[in-house]
């Protein structure tokens, strides 16, 4: 959580890192794959490989039209694969470097598999090639997993009152209801249930009829663990969220402070370079008008 924006940066994109022994074909190919144009071209083709993996999972189109669909899957893969080989090429060992980088990698391989028909439902894996072409995609990973600390603790938390409630209510409702609260895996099960809020008025009506104040055991157990406890997880992946955001918003401030600096020295140093060409062009002016006064004098 506590990542700079130069780290973030750097997982949401590979630098040209110019003037480091880069030859200049690599540079252009650097400059090629960071290309808006490029990068919107691989975002539609994703999208249309998302679209033509969902129309194969349809009744009748996706068997009449099978081997035009293949084809397409194919050249969908081989874009890709060609993609993945440029960048690859083009930053060496500091693709591997590369958090975003890697994913692709991954997922592309394990697409590849999808050409043998007992990994053929991986495929769709190349759907979160997405993920690494959109930064703000990125961020909301990154925040996603960022929060995973948070959100283990918070899951803890949850689990006990899950446990606590469990137990009351075996203790309390048991006997007249073991399909609900007959142990207390039954009873977890009741309460997961009741916390999703799917079905929980149905569960309470049923404990209701033996027991006319089961009520506030439900409500209570509602408002902590469904009101509280799940809205406190959705706080927490906002919060990251935020966070991350505000850093990559002020590296952004930072780097474009840099820039200016950078401007402004290039700015200096070409004046500076001016005044001085000006200087010799004054003393080679003035140099020129002796000669000329001494070739005069010599000729009288």
């Amino acid at each position: 959580m506590a990542r700079s924006k130069k780290a973030d940066e750097k997982q949401a994109t590979l630098q040209l890192a110019e003037g480091q022994g880069v030859p200049p074909h690599v540079l252009k190919l650097r400059k090629f794959l960071q290309a808006r144009l490029f990068q919107n071209s691989i975002l539609i083709l994703i999208v249309m490989n998302a679209v033509s993996l969902g129309v194969e999972t349809m009744p009748g189109i996706g068997t009449e039209y099978a081997i035009p669909l293949l084809r397409l899957d194919t050249f969908f893969l081989t874009v890709f694969l060609i993609e993945l080989a440029l960048r690859i090429y083009a930053y060496r060992g500091q693709f591997f470097r590369n958090g975003w980088s890697i994913f692709d990698f991954v997922i592309i391989t394990i697409s590849v598999f999808g050409a043998f028909s007992v990994f053929r439902a991986f495929r769709v894996l190349r759907v979160l090639h997405l993920v690494t072409v959109l930064p703000r995609m990125r961020v909301v990973v990154s925040a996603l997993i960022d929060s995973i600390p948070g959100i283990m603790s918070v899951g803890v938390v949850l689990v006990l009152i899950l446990y606590v409630f469990a137990v009351i209510g075996s203790n309390m409702f048991g006997d007249d209801h073991t399909d609900l609260f007959g142990n207390i895996f039954t009873s977890m099960y009741t309460l997961f249930q009741v916390m999703t809020l799917e079905g929980w008025p149905d569960v309470a009506s049923q404990v209701a009829t033996t027991d006319r104040y089961s009520w506030i055991y439900f409500v209570a157990f509602v408002m902590i663990a469904t009101f509280t406890m799940l809205n406190l997880l959705v706080a927490i992946v906002v919060r990251v969220v935020e966070e991350d955001s505000n850093d990559l918003e002020g590296a952004l401030v930072r780097e474009n402070a840099d820039l200016r600096d950078e401007i402004h020295d290039v700015h200096r140093d070409v004046v500076q370079l001016q005044e001085m060409i000006s200087g010799m062009q004054r003393e080679m002016n003035t140099a020129l008008s002796d000669l000329t006064v001494e070739t005069r004098k010599a000729r009288d």
